[in-house]
């Protein structure tokens, strides 16, 4: 008679200490993978937003073979003289649309443009379709404000804003040693790429196209920014999470209406820790990016020499950049 098999009871599969030890494994190689995914993931955002940039350099190009200039900061009518504070806004009536309206057509936004009645005021109720529809290439992906912002201060109504990632070049120079620079946004001789009514050609900018910016990146996730213009009587503050950050209030710091469309280069270099609402500041680590007049994009570092970042902000202040690449 044959002998009775033996059957084996035992269980198979993983003991509890086998278990947490491939739990930690995999804990540290998604601690080790997260930051690599997360820096390729800001890489790709950052050039999306270099391409952006080389698209608005591409119109800006475009309308100004086609109009014989380049579109003014932004279009207004002043109602009364400066007061003479560097801070101090210009009296206007608007109608405010900044020259990123203008290049609507020219960034395959047709339709947009022809919603927008460009008589009327930004803040018209029949332009409201107009200044609240976002344009992507408007827009740097690294950049976490909403899609629509409000206008400060709050009573003038205006919550409705498309956000803008960018901002003009309104000049530099230094108040200390520039004579009439106190002026600061208001200065009649302004020597950057935009002002207010301004109408620069090529030809004006003497410093070279490869030696002069024209636009650069300010978030709004920094200071809350719509692409329509300049709203009279508004004021640029921070965003409620800078603020809460820097631990002040929002509106501690206010520069006025026309850093709605333009803005100068005047104490410190891109994402300065203690910029005001006023200055360039990008989501990117170590610098923002900025659109040359030649149609390049670079990186301009947060520590870049002051007097150099206020050479490139300039046009015509004949100071020529021997070695671009080093800033």
């Amino acid at each position: 008679m044959p002998a009775p098999k033996l059957v084996s009871h035992r269980r198979v599969g993983f003991t509890l200490i086998e278990l947490l030890v491939v739990i930690a494994i995999i804990a540290v190689l998604v601690a080790l993978l997260l930051p690599a995914v997360q820096q390729a993931r800001e890489a790709a955002r950052r050039t999306q937003c270099r391409n952006h940039l080389k698209q608005i350099a591409l119109a800006l190009h475009n309308y100004e073979s086609a109009h014989c200039v380049f579109p003014p900061g932004f279009v207004s009518v002043p109602t009364g003289p400066w007061p003479g504070g560097g801070n101090d806004p210009l009296p206007e009536a608007g109608p405010g649309w900044s020259f990123f309206a203008m290049l609507l057509p020219f960034v395959e936004q047709n339709n947009l443009s022809a919603q927008i009645n460009f008589n009327l005021p930004v803040t018209h109720p029949a332009n409201a379709v107009g200044r609240s529809t976002a344009v992507s290439v408007y827009r740097c992906p690294s950049d976490t404000a909403p899609e629509r912002i409000s206008a400060y201060p709050a009573a003038l109504g205006i919550a409705d804003l498309a956000a803008c990632s960018y901002i003009g070049s309104l000049g530099g120079g230094n108040p200390a040693d520039a004579p009439g620079y106190t002026a600061m946004y208001e200065q009649p001789q302004f020597n950057g790429m935009f002002h207010r009514n301004s109408a620069v050609r090529t030809r004006d900018i003497t410093d070279g196209t490869s030696n002069t910016f024209g636009v650069g990146e300010r978030q709004s996730a920094f200071a809350p920014n719509g692409w329509a213009g300049v709203i009279p009587g508004a004021r640029t503050v921070f965003s409620q999470q800078v603020a809460a950050r820097r631990g002040v209030a929002f509106d501690s710091s206010q520069r006025p209406a026309i850093t709605m469309a333009v803005v100068h280069v005047r104490s410190g270099g891109p994402n300065a820790p203690t910029g005001s609402p006023g200055g360039y500041n990008a989501p990117h680590t170590g610098g923002a990016q900025f659109m040359l007049m030649d149609g390049s994009v670079r990186m301009i570092s947060e520590n870049v020499d002051i007097n150099l970042f206020r050479w490139l902000a300039a046009r015509n202040d004949g100071r020529v950049i021997d070695n671009p690449v080093s800033y």
